[in-house]
């Protein structure tokens, strides 16, 4: 265990999993921007400084062949998708909505034609003139001052779905980039931002029969930082320039 590098099969063999779940927790790190812990942790609290760094090393190298793989991106772009705003509606033209009140009017008539259909031929008269007068209200909306509202309307409307939609597809981009390498490159980025400035010498004292960090600073840092302070200073170096190789790597091949 201790040795340089151990094989995708062997490192998730001793945390107790299976590849196809280590992948998870993989996909559902990067996608998350949060640690998704799989498998049995104490094998690596157990471990050595040694055997933790031949850990770190070889989970990271299975993280980094999986983030490279086919499935991958494949994965990401349905996740992105599913996490992505509604399409945005066609739009809608004063032409179209006029013409289909008008069309869903005359389905009305059609109807009620059938319906009283025992009606005196005076009572048919009246219905009839009654359908005559909506259908010149119609006309003049088709063609008066009430169309130029409704156009405007419109137009109103359709400026606030395009600036609703623009904004949602800008904060998607944000959160999930179309390039799967990008948000690669912004985990690695955190990780290395959050794993920079550790202090492996601060003093935990025991409150509430846990253990807890002397500096009330440190007691609120969040729970990743924590996380590597068990973890321990050789496990966080490695796991750090693990990351700064990786990022490198990125940044030759134009991933910003």
């Amino acid at each position: 265990m201790a040795s340089a590098a151990l094989s995708a099969q062997g490192i998730t063999a001793q945390l107790g999993i299976t590849e196809g779940r280590a992948r998870e927790a993989i996909f559902d790190s990067f996608v998350s921007g949060a640690v998704s812990i799989a498998g049995k942790a104490d094998a690596f609290t157990a471990a050595s400084p040694q055997a933790r760094v031949a850990i770190v090393n070889a989970a990271l190298t299975l993280a980094r062949a999986f983030a490279e793989s086919a499935e991958f991106p494949k994965r990401y772009a349905d996740h992105r998708e599913a996490n992505g705003p509604d399409p945005l509606p066609p739009a809608t033209t004063a032409d179209e909505v006029l013409a289909k009140q008008r069309a869903n009017f005359e389905a009305q008539v059609e109807g009620m034609r059938k319906q009283f259909s025992d009606v005196t031929p005076e009572q048919r008269a009246t219905l009839e003139q009654g359908f005559d007068t909506m259908r010149a209200r119609f006309t003049e909306m088709e063609k008066g001052e009430a169309r130029v509202d409704l156009d405007a309307a419109l137009k109103a409307q359709r400026i606030a779905q395009v600036g609703a939609y623009e904004r949602a597809v800008k904060e998607l981009d944000a959160v999930y980039p179309a390039d799967p390498r990008a948000l690669v490159a912004n985990r690695l980025r955190k990780f290395l931002d959050l794993s920079k400035d550790i202090d492996f010498t601060a003093q935990l004292v025991e409150r509430d029969k846990k253990m807890r960090f002397a500096d009330a600073a440190l007691e609120a840092r969040p729970a990743e930082w924590k996380m590597l302070f068990r973890a321990g200073k050789p496990a966080t170096d490695a796991a750090r320039a693990f990351a700064q190789k990786w990022l490198a790597d990125l940044d030759t091949k134009g991933v910003k």
